[in-house]
């Protein structure tokens, strides 16, 4: 499922607010785009351990997961159970799709397309691959726009862009660094993203916090073990067929 062209918008009521001290006046929408843009496509791969909390409708799902990322859309999930024992692994280079359940004996081996649908199914966040690692990369996806603005509410940075149809919300903190993003479509809100506990060494969210109203579902990851833009050997994102396994095809 696509949010590319979803969007935010927020009204903010009462008194006017204070500028950060290090703000001699407040920037404008084509300086915070300028920036986004110097910024964008900074991270390109993740390698981590992650610690991943789940909810989906009135289920709860935690795991401890090592995690390699690639943009635009190679995933690598090797997911442990609570006492440490591996309970699936993930694997896929943006054309084909490998997953090993070892939650049976013998266990399943499941091989395919890395279409959005199977991803989904497994990884269980509604997102395109695409868009899934460009959030997690701090690199979160933005709409086609007409209007741009900006404003100041509870000391952060608010930039609005908005299309007919879409709207969407960006926020800074006092070191205008992107802490949040809200996406609407059709005043609906669809998609919310927060950023928080930044590394000194990269500037990098160590925390980030995915929410899809529209289906019920949040994540929150933290990343420890954090490594960046480090080369990733491509077979990592192909997985072999375990002995003894039983193979299905994805569809």
């Amino acid at each position: 499922m696509r949010w590319l062209g979803l969007v935010a918008f927020l009204v903010v009521l009462g008194c006017a607010p204070r500028l950060p001290d290090r703000w001699l006046e407040v920037p404008s929408a084509d300086q915070l785009l300028a920036r986004l843009g110097d910024q964008a496509g900074k991270f390109t791969s993740l390698d981590a351990v992650a610690g991943v909390k789940l909810t989906t409708g009135s289920k709860f799902f935690s795991s401890q997961q090592f995690l390699l990322l690639e943009r635009p859309n190679r995933v690598r999930a090797d997911v442990l159970t609570g006492f440490g024992q591996l309970a699936l692994q993930l694997a896929s280079d943006g054309e084909r799709l490998a997953v090993f359940l070892n939650n049976t004996v013998p266990g399943r081996f499941l091989y395919g397309p890395a279409s959005d649908a199977n991803l989904t199914r497994f990884i269980r966040i509604p997102l395109a691959a695409e868009d899934l690692l460009a959030i997690l990369l701090y690199d979160p996806p933005f709409i086609d726009y007409n209007t741009s603005r900006t404003l100041v509410a509870d000391n952060r940075l608010e930039l609005i862009l908005e299309h007919p149809g879409s709207q969407q919300l960006v926020v800074f903190d006092e070191n205008l660094r992107v802490v949040g993003c809200r996406y609407w479509i059709q005043k609906k809100l669809v998609l919310e993203v927060e950023y928080a506990k930044f590394n000194k060494e990269a500037n990098f969210p160590a925390r980030v916090s995915i929410e899809i109203p529209v289906e019920d579902t949040r994540v929150v990851m933290n990343f420890t073990e954090l490594q960046l833009n480090t080369l990733i050997d491509s077979a990592r994102f192909s997985l072999q067929q375990p002995k003894n396994s039983l193979f299905e095809a994805l569809p």
